[in-house]
């Protein structure tokens, strides 16, 4: 049975084998961005958005199978990101109960808007971005616009190893 709850909640271990899915998730579908070896976050850092309530885990029969970074970002609207699932769970529905879930607690907080970005690649069709674009489609959000990661990120830009822009969807809830 799958099941959400603040990773607060969670014991080292269970912190530290939600980190291990996260950066397996992004070293995979991030290696035209970041290439080789790409760390998202370090724990440390990671485990200060847990202790700050920002963490959801996923758990299937009491194992950790999946997080989202969720947070509001101005009144009203909500935004996530570090959304990973085991890739060994696919097909579990990992990815949408945790984003329902964060909807559901956007919703009770008094949020109307759900806002998110999608980093991609110019000009490199990279099928994992495809299908994740689709998916969040899928779930009623909707493509808004487009802009140059460096132009948001200068500091981060420098370690790209492919020119980049953020794709920026909404949903309303």
């Amino acid at each position: 049975m799958l099941k959400i709850v603040s990773a607060r909640k969670g014991d080292v271990a269970q912190r530290k084998r939600l980190h291990e899915i996260l950066i397996i998730a992004y070293a995979l579908t991030e290696v035209e961005v970041w290439g080789e070896n790409y760390v998202r976050i370090t724990f440390e850092e990671y485990n200060e958005l847990i202790e700050k309530d920002e963490i959801l885990m996923a758990l299937w029969n009491n194992e950790v199978v999946g997080g989202i970074h969720y947070y509001e970002r101005r009144a009203g609207v909500y935004s996530f990101s570090l959304l990973c699932a085991d890739f060994g769970k696919s097909g579990l529905g990992i990815g949408r109960a945790l984003i329902d879930k964060v909807e559901a607690d956007a919703k009770a907080h008094g949020a109307h808007l759900i806002e998110l970005e999608i980093l991609r690649p110019k000009g490199i069709e990279v099928p994992f971005k495809i299908r994740i674009s689709d998916w969040y489609k899928r779930l009623g959000f909707v493509y808004t616009h487009s802009q140059n990661f460096a132009e948001i990120r200068p500091d981060k830009a420098v370690n790209l190893v492919n020119p980049s822009d953020f794709d920026y969807y909404q949903k309303l809830i």
